[in-house]
């Protein structure tokens, strides 16, 4: 049993504490990271690698634009490949109601310098002629990336590891030791780690950790699932996006990947199981978009989880009621896009005090806020009803 000690400990090496303690260490923070079992083997090592920045919810906008400018130089920035590619984004329309949210989405992300097109049917045909003619149109945006989340998470481990940033691999967090409203400690099953300030970068189980110290976070686990194809000749340019259906993307290999979105409602939980009618109802769906692929043969399956919130926002920021908690989690399945600059921002508030970028949406407190003026809602019509 090992006693250690640090100024930041961050529990979970997945994407996004991986950068964060990459950042902390060319801070000169001594960072060391906890882990249950190695680098990426939830939702980060198990996305299709997809950088988005059509249909963000308002308040990510401006923290994907920032953090789409940190991926162009992060190949340099890391020293190594990240398998970085321009390939954009193409959010296809099934309804005339769906393409008018994406019209609307034009306009706001313009002023944000996001270059998006509205397309119709024939400018999707365009784009790529393997789509049928079942969508009515798509918002499509040339310049959203892809990059190889194996690669991603190896770099930043790499360079956090040079800086000076330890690593416990193995060691399951079992519970927190808070005394006067202060977290201080991480209960391993590897032993004890005194902290000065602890991140919840968790994933999907960063709701069993906020037990630990006493506070309710709500994020439900969701199962993601993914299926690989035999290659096939390129038909298929950008990566394709059916909204809460699927996604797909076709890689400079030919290969072909196709994934659910899953999300609270349907099949919840841990397990690596595969859902085989889950895949079945994305797979039809993305055959009825790219009937080209109906004839190919799949090599394998695998299964991730997603840590989905109430309002498929993630959650940063302090612990209200427990001092030195910092929360980055809940990602709900599009926080791999986000990954350099949430590394920064995690930086920023726990060295400044403060952050670059306005974060006070994505607060803890929101959710019991809701459920506050809910009651009061609730409350008053009775009142009137009396």
């Amino acid at each position: 049993m090992t006693s250690l000690r640090a100024d930041v400990v961050i529990i979970g090496a997945g994407a996004i504490g991986l950068a964060s303690a990459y950042e902390l260490a060319k801070a000169g923070v001594d960072v060391l990271v906890v882990e249950r079992s190695f680098l990426a083997k939830e939702a980060a090592g198990r996305n299709p690698g997809g950088i988005r920045q059509i249909g963000r919810d308002e308040n990510e906008v401006p923290l994907i634009v920032a953090a789409v400018k940190r991926w162009h130089a992060l190949e340099e920035e890391l020293g190594c490949s990240l398998e970085l590619r321009e390939d954009g984004y193409l959010w296809v329309a099934l309804s005339e109601q769906e393409l008018e949210v994406q019209r609307s989405l034009v306009e706001r992300d313009a002023a944000y310098g996001i270059q998006e097109y509205l397309l119709g049917r024939d400018g999707v045909r365009e784009l790529a002629p393997a789509i049928s003619d079942v969508v009515c149109g798509g918002l499509y945006s040339p310049t959203d990336l892809i990059a190889n989340p194996f690669l991603v998470a190896w770099g930043y481990y790499k360079r956090a590891q040079a800086l000076g940033a330890r690593f416990l691999f193995g060691a399951e967090v079992t519970g927190l030791r808070v005394e006067g409203g202060r977290v201080h400690t991480v209960v391993t099953t590897q032993g004890e780690v005194a902290a000065g300030v602890v991140v919840n970068a968790a994933g999907p189980w960063a709701d069993r950790i906020g037990r630990m110290a006493g506070i309710e976070i709500p994020i439900t686990p969701c199962p993601n699932q993914f299926i690989l194809t035999e290659p096939m000749p390129p038909i298929l340019p950008p990566f394709l996006l059916i909204s809460g259906i699927a996604v797909c993307r076709q890689s400079p290999r030919g290969h072909v990947y196709i994934g659910n979105t899953n999300a609270p409602g349907g099949i919840s939980g841990y397990s690596k199981a595969t859902h085989y009618g889950e895949l079945v109802r994305a797979t039809t769906n993305i055959l009825k978009i790219v009937p080209a692929f109906r004839d190919l043969h799949v090599i394998r399956t695998w299964v991730g989880t997603i840590d989905f919130t109430p309002d498929d926002n993630f959650i940063f920021g302090s612990a209200e009621g427990v001092e030195g908690l910092v929360l980055a989690c809940g990602f709900s399945g599009h926080g791999f896009a986000l990954t350099p600059i949430m590394g920064q921002l995690v930086r920023e508030f726990i060295v400044e005090g403060r952050t670059s970028l306005p974060v006070d949406a994505f607060r803890l407190g929101r959710f019991a806020e809701r459920r506050a003026k809910k009651a009061a809602h609730f409350a008053h019509q009775q009142l009137e009803g009396a």
